[in-house]
């Protein structure tokens, strides 16, 4: 997981005293089971429909540094937000999940917050560990299931099954945790976290490489252990069995599918020197080896050591440690409001602060054809999101909020 910056125990002490402080405080306004907890307070309703902006739309597409890009602001007052996602049922609704066990749902329309799920009691909380990701089904609707991804009390990753007895429901009564996964981590660092289902309706998973620095146990390439890959879960057998589908991550922060063609973008905070981001086309993902701890992104891990790059998939994204240190990864988006933005795809730095978008050509492997600043100052960006309708969201760690992302018009030159 990465809500505090996962740059392991080799970063000089002034580089994580100031963030440690900041989360200690922060973990220390965290109410006990019971005792009365901050409510979030709406600001902006979601549109139950995408109405494409005026301005941008009447512009037409333009180079990505040319738009003029507003976070809009929907609700506030969460504690460490750290995803924002839709159950695809329908309803408009958007589910927002914190870190320390919460996830409440904004109706569309009036824009009532209300409290979903509670697994507070479950999990083991603060630094990177936490609730840290949620996929509904892609029956939810029907079958009401969703899944859950913690560390539990004793810091082992748990994937989880809930089931809501009326899935129509705001906040429906809910069944579980029906445990299909758990695996132990050697350090409290680099848990990984987010789930997400592909177009086959397997639940995927990212698994950190353990933990510590510089994966001083070399699991990630390990076949035979589940830290450092990317697994998949049939969660439609009883007692799926993990799949290991990739190879070589360090810690997937975050992952997802892109709607429109199937293809995986992965975003693997980096160690030393290079934060990047990884594009499997759809078709062939599965099998791939992205390097960890051979390879920091382009560059032979250690500092010097010979490889070879056969055998090996490398990022179409990468940047320094003098640019960012700790990468959040997103979505390409797939909306209407902001038809300037079709198509690229929308990422962040936790520390640094900023949020850029890319755009890549058709090649396999791809090329990265275009890349531009969106938002300088967007807080701390922990997470990214979609609504129904493709528009995309971006949650700010330590503000509490949550924003969509919205193109309003060609910058004036």
């Amino acid at each position: 997981m990465r809500p505090t910056p996962p740059r392991d125990d080799q970063r000089p002490l002034a580089a994580w005293l100031g963030p440690l402080l900041l989360l200690i405080a922060m973990i220390g306004t965290i109410a006990l089971v019971g005792c009365a907890r901050s409510t979030p307070v709406i600001v902006a309703p979601p549109a139950t429909t995408a109405t494409p902006s005026p301005a941008t739309e009447a512009s037409g597409p333009v180079p990505l540094d040319e738009l003029a890009v507003t976070l809009e602001q929907v609700a506030k007052g969460f504690d460490r937000p750290l995803f924002v996602t839709n159950a695809g049922d329908g309803t408009g609704r958007l589910y927002v999940v914190e870190q320390g066990g919460r996830i409440s749902v904004i109706e569309p329309g009036d824009g009532a917050i209300t409290g979903f799920l509670d697994v507070e009691g479950l999990i083991s909380d603060g630094g990177e560990r936490g609730l840290l990701g949620l996929a509904f089904s892609p029956d939810y609707a029907d079958s009401g299931e969703l899944y859950v991804n913690y560390t539990d009390r004793a810091g082992a990753t748990v994937v989880a099954r809930y089931t809501a007895d009326d899935p129509g429901a705001m906040t429906p009564k809910l069944d579980g945790p029906e445990v299909l996964l758990r695996v132990e981590q050697p350090y409290a660092n680099h848990n990984g976290g987010c789930l997400a289902f592909d177009r086959e309706g397997r639940l995927w998973v990212g698994m950190g490489d353990g933990g510590s620095g510089g994966d001083p146990e070399n699991r990630a390439q390990n076949p035979r252990s589940l830290l450092g890959k990317m697994l998949t879960l049939d969660v439609s057998q009883p007692n799926p069995r993990p799949r290991i589908a990739i190879t070589g991550v360090r810690n997937p922060w975050r992952f997802s599918f892109d709607r429109a063609t199937g293809d995986l973008w992965i975003a693997d905070v980096g160690q030393n020197a290079w934060e990047e981001v990884h594009l499997l086309r759809a078709g062939v993902i599965e099998g791939t080896n992205l390097g960890w701890n051979l390879w920091e992104g382009n560059h032979p891990y250690p500092e010097g050591s010979k490889r070879k790059r056969d055998g090996f998939e490398f990022p179409v994204i990468e940047y320094g440690h003098d640019v960012g240190r700790s990468i959040t990864g997103g979505y390409v988006y797939r909306g209407s409001r902001s038809p300037g933005l079709v198509g690229a795809y929308l990422y962040a730095d936790f520390e640094a602060g900023w949020i850029d978008a890319a755009r890549v050509d058709d090649a396999t492997p791809p090329h990265l054809t275009e890349q531009a600043r969106l938002v300088s100052e967007a807080g701390q960006p922990s997470s990214f999101g979609e609504d129904e309708a493709g528009e995309v969201y971006v949650c700010d760690y330590a503000g509490g909020t949550v924003s969509r992302i919205v193109a309003t018009a060609p910058k004036t030159r």
